[in-house]
């Protein structure tokens, strides 16, 4: 099942989809606080943060998301 925390293995990553991609109909609108209130809403709505928890360019990156530990490397060597 692919849900934000089995999905994302960072929690900037999630943040650069949403920065890029939101609104649908006016991607790169949103100001970097609305980003991270949006991001903020859906790892609290998936159970990785607390909604005391502030996000902003220091903290996200301390985020840990669920599934981090959980990808295979398949680059080639």
């Amino acid at each position: 099942m692919k849900t934000v925390g089995s999905f994302w293995q960072w929690p900037t990553t999630l943040f650069d989809y949403v920065r890029r991609g939101m609104p649908y109909n006016a991607p790169l609108s949103l100001k970097d606080e609305e980003v991270y209130g949006a991001v903020a809403y859906v790892l609290f709505l998936n159970g990785i943060v607390k909604d005391t928890d502030t996000l902003n360019a220091q903290t996200l990156p301390q985020v840990v998301m669920p599934n981090r530990g959980g990808f295979i490397d398949v680059s080639r060597k």
